[in-house]
């Protein structure tokens, strides 16, 4: 049995879940004795011309954010929210005061270790079941979320206007990532049955990815919490809702998972009984974040790959530690379902930079498949340091398992396998699938572009699903190997993923991994 779990305002909640959680009382912790910690590091030099190129992209593609009309806790931004952090608190339990002087923008990385394994960390009730249980609490709520607070367009529509954090990463190959961060002083959790309302954690940090090739859009990458196969993950930009050019962006209610299209969606099960749904619409507050953008650059550049150290307004992005309270795990019910009511509070913003999307896209091909690949740098290095002469591909391929008496297919002609629509939960839910691998080898080309032709997956609802390569020495012996990069498949001039049994792959960002 499953149940679906689908939350769009805590004012709908049962009032049951106030008799299951105590209320909330302020903590009591020492004096301070925090004491800046400061540190010089080298500000790598880049042109202004390729800051300008970043810049204009993330302004260009600002994106538009529809707030749920069931959304209770709105943006800020970070400056909002340093304030009101009391103490700081440590994986071990241990507290000691803020040191408010460097709750600031400029001086937040001052902290000891730069924040590292430290909590910043609230006094206030922070576990709303479905309430917030003290008016001193109301700052969670966000600008826009207190009384008087929101501001309203022409037509009366609620309207944000709360910066956004845009990250500019420069991939190579003409590839420029853009990432835009979202800020919540509070993430609203989902109502489970006789558990109450679990995942509430203090401040809440979601994005949105963007990849632009020589400026032009490709895909966008919609990320709920963690990502995962249950985030919409990537969209071809043929797909993306857009206006005027920029996309278009769905915010959960409560938890501000961003999802490409409005609706009900699937993004966690807990204990295998619970669906959480993040509910989505477009009949909330609009936040268009067109001239709202913080822009940020994250590394030098695309070979070196050195991280900037900021400096003035942005060095809270050097902070290491996390932007709220720690969560708890003693609750009984955890044992059961993996969560309690209140959970750790996240990491900030300055993170994850330089991973691939969530898929690679590739067109259909009818007969064969062919990838098309490069080597990073530090690959190059390894493989000629370690006398490599071929690259091995092998392409992962799926299809639901066959009952005993189905007939023997592997043989059957790909040429009238008409590509299937893309499910995803059936995609990778190895128990109902048959799992194999399609080899394929080329000669080592060093920088060049490596081709690899092979072939299709064979039977009836075959698919490839994704594919990674190995360095070998000249004898085929294979000394490492990748993760698997996913592919998502289409047809071309038609929207939409669709499986199928071959693809034509030209896959532009290098191959790096711990070799």
């Amino acid at each position: 049995m499953q149940i679906m779990i689908r939350t769009t305002t805590a004012l709908h909640l049962t009032f049951l879940f106030l008799t299951l959680t105590p209320f909330a009382t302020s903590i009591s912790i020492p004096q301070p004795n925090q004491i800046p910690f400061d540190s010089t590091f080298p500000n790598h030099q880049f042109t202004k011309e390729d800051n300008d190129t970043i810049i204009q992209l993330l302004r260009r593609f600002a994106p538009i954010v529809k707030l749920s009309v069931g959304e209770e806790y709105y943006p800020s931004s970070v400056e909002y929210m340093l304030p009101h952090y009391s103490f700081l608190e440590n994986f071990h339990g241990e507290k000691e005061p803020a040191n408010h002087t460097l709750l600031t923008p400029s001086l937040l990385d001052h902290l000891p270790l730069f924040g590292s394994g430290q909590f910043l960390s609230i006094s206030e009730p922070h576990n709303p079941q479905p309430f917030l249980l003290s008016g001193d609490s109301e700052y969670l709520y966000g600008p826009a979320g207190q009384e008087g607070g929101m501001k309203r367009d022409a037509k009366g529509r609620g309207k944000v206007e709360e910066p956004i954090y845009g990250f500019g990463v420069d991939m190579g190959r003409g590839i420029i990532d853009l990432w835009y961060w979202t800020f919540y002083p509070f993430n609203l959790g989902k109502a489970i049955g006789p558990f109450g309302i679990l995942g509430n954690h203090v401040a809440d940090w979601e994005h949105l990815r963007m990849r632009t090739v020589n400026g032009t859009p490709v895909s966008a990458d919609f990320t709920t919490h963690n990502g995962g196969r249950f985030s919409a993950g990537t969209i071809r930009w043929e797909d993306v809702i857009k206006h005027k050019g920029r996309p278009v962006a769905y915010s959960a209610a409560g938890s501000h998972g961003i999802w490409n299209e409005p609706g009900d969606h699937i993004y966690a099960e807990l204990a295998k009984v619970f669906k959480l749904v993040d509910v989505t619409d477009d009949d909330g507050a609009i936040w268009d974040t067109k001239d709202l953008v913080v822009p940020v650059r994250y590394w030098d550049d695309s070979d070196h790959r050195r991280r900037i150290w900021h400096n003035g307004e942005n060095s809270w992005l050097n902070f290491r530690g996390r932007f709220g309270n720690r969560g708890e795990n003693d609750c009984w019910w955890h044992k059961l379902v993996g969560i309690c009511q209140l959970v750790d509070a996240p990491p900030g913003p300055n993170r994850f930079f330089g991973i691939t999307p969530d898929c690679i896209i590739a067109p259909l091909a009818p007969i064969f498949s062919s990838y098309s690949f490069y080597l990073s740098s530090p690959a190059i290095r390894w493989a000629e340091a370690n006398g490599i002469g071929i690259v091995q591909v092998e392409q992962t391929c799926t299809r639901p398992k066959r009952n005993p008496d189905d007939d023997d297919d592997d043989d059957y002609d790909n040429d009238n396998n008409d590509g299937h629509e893309y499910n995803e939960e059936v995609m990778y839910d190895e128990d109902r699938l048959d799992v194999w691998a399609i080899k394929g080898l080329t000669d080592y080309k060093g920088e060049k572009k490596h081709t690899v032709t092979m072939d299709s997956c064979k039977g009836v609802q075959s698919a490839v699903r994704a594919y990674r390569i190995s360095l070998c020495t000249i004898d085929g012996q294979c000394l490492t190997t990748s993760n698997e990069r996913r592919i998502c498949t289409y047809e071309e001039g038609k929207k939409g993923y669709k499986f199928g049994s071959a693809v034509d792959l030209e896959d532009i960002d290098d191959w790096r991994w711990q070799y």
